[in-house]
């Protein structure tokens, strides 16, 4: 009897946040703070990282595996000795993964984005805005009712043209990527 008990009573507190996390799906509103952010400049000279990043997001999950999610993400800082960068985008991006009975979800993003530069103008950048690809691979975690705490590593690529005095001069494909901590809340 006292066996039984104490494993109906283990087994209960295991399942207990899968009840209490609601994980059929909804809307949601989060953020997260970026700890760490890197660059690919497609050959161009490396660009350096400074300051923190943020992202704030919204969704709706259709069920264990769907969703849609529409992201503002600020990339910090970037500088080098020819460019100063100050990269943010919009996105919206399909949300797939998968919920499991512990309420762990490890998922993946994708979709588009509108990426603007915010180039200083020295950059030569003479139009530093343009429709990039969203992508990250992430992992999500409900521990109580509405509250769902995120790990996400997520980038934007977009190619932008290199203009010095209305010349082109070339196309660069650059990839602005964040490593970020956060958490939302569920409705």
């Amino acid at each position: 009897m006292k066996k039984s008990a104490l494993a109906l009573g283990l087994i209960g507190l295991v399942s207990l946040p899968t009840f209490a996390a609601g994980i059929d799906g909804g809307a949601y509103v989060g953020g997260v703070l970026s700890v760490y952010q890197g660059s690919d400049t497609d050959g161009a000279p490396s660009l350096d990282s400074s300051g923190m990043g943020y992202n704030l997001y919204g969704g709706y999950q259709f069920n264990r595996i769907v969703g849609v999610e529409l992201g503002y993400n600020d990339y910090a800082n970037y500088k080098n000795s020819y460019e100063d960068l100050s990269p943010t985008s919009i996105s919206v991006s399909a949300n797939l993964g998968y919920t499991f009975d512990n309420t762990i979800r490890p998922f993946v993003l994708a979709g588009l984005s509108s990426v603007d530069l915010n180039a200083s103008s020295g950059s030569g950048f003479d139009d530093d805005s343009g429709t990039g690809f969203h992508f990250g691979v992430g992992v999500e975690y409900s521990p109580i009712e509405h509250l769902t705490l995120r790990a996400i590593s997520q980038a934007d690529a977009v190619s932008v043209d290199n203009t010095i005095g209305g010349k082109t001069y070339s196309s660069d494909t650059l990839a602005f990527n964040s490593v970020s901590f956060g958490g939302s809340y569920d409705f």
